[in-house]
């Protein structure tokens, strides 16, 4: 199927096709980071963070809350397992979702969270994939070298959560978190419209690092990146502490972001048809606690 280049295409595994994304916003993302009249000064305004800020401040609000019917109707979201009424966008959008399961058996790891994924193995620290003709480095990613090294030729699973998924992260193993690092930064969008035109822009929005000593995948480096009208991530653990798997780990104010998680060599080897997927091109829808 041809496809147009504009468009965003995912693999839906249940269909077995290719699916057009539905975009949130979609006519600002094209004026913020297409469009050569507007997107200097539109994203100048991003980077400040000032929208973020003014945004998170009206989805704490009860007025937001309205748009909540309105919002579930135009993104089709699933809304399954989750329990209403909310008091805001953002008690909507940081919702909780009842009847999430993780595999028993302790070599499957079970997604995370909910969206579209890419995986990569055998990856070079110095030239990680983001998305078509979009490139970054490890080391600046961590803003550490010598953690850089230690992944080298190992596998990377990028999870992109749109704004109509579910923002919770749970933890995909037993094991402890052994070191959280937060690295201030900007807040453009993380949708493959921003990510192909803004170089390295892992690197350059906001983010937090978890290292996470796993029971059955070894130490794996959970990068949280803050994207447009995202401007907290709230951890719901504290360092040193041991975890379960499927427990909650943490969970997004309002916007669009993104999960990426690192093992080292020959610890984890995605299933097939995700590494397919990839290779082609397109990202794969996620359910979370579904065997990756």
């Amino acid at each position: 199927m041809a496809h147009k280049q504009a468009d965003i295409w995912v693999y839906n595994p249940g269909s077995g096709q290719h699916e057009k994304e539905i975009i949130c916003a979609e006519k600002w993302l094209r004026i913020i980071y297409e469009s050569p009249v507007g997107s200097a000064t539109l994203q100048h305004l991003l980077k400040r963070k000032m929208l973020s800020r003014l945004y998170g401040m009206y989805c704490r609000t009860r007025q937001s809350a309205k748009g909540i019917p309105q919002f579930i109707e135009q993104n089709k979201v699933d809304m399954t397992g989750c329990q209403g009424p909310y008091n805001s966008f953002a008690d909507f959008f940081s919702r909780e979702k009842q009847g999430i399961t993780f595999p028993e058996a302790p070599d499957k790891l079970g997604a995370p969270c909910e969206g579209v994924a890419f995986a990569h193995t055998d990856i070079s620290k110095e030239k990680l994939i983001a998305a078509k003709g979009s490139y970054f480095s490890l080391a600046e990613l961590f803003d550490d070298e010598a953690l850089a090294d230690a992944y080298q030729g190992g596998t990377m699973l990028q999870i992109r959560l749109a704004p109509a998924n579910y923002h919770r992260l749970h933890f995909f193993d037993d094991g402890m978190v052994t070191g959280v690092k937060f690295i201030d930064g900007d807040l453009f969008s993380v949708s493959p419209l921003a990510v192909r035109r803004v170089a390295r822009l892992y690197c350059q929005n906001k983010r937090a690092l978890i290292s996470f000593s796993s029971q059955h995948f070894g130490d794996v480096v959970m990068v949280e990146v803050g994207a447009t009208f995202v401007g907290s991530m709230v951890h719901c653990f504290e360092e040193n502490e041991r975890v379960q798997r499927g427990q909650l780990a943490s969970y997004f104010l309002p916007g669009g972001s993104l999960v990426l998680f690192f093992f080292k060599k020959g610890m984890f080897t995605p299933k097939e048809t995700l590494l397919e997927q990839t290779l082609a091109g397109y990202e794969t829808k996620i359910c979370v606690g579904e065997v990756l």
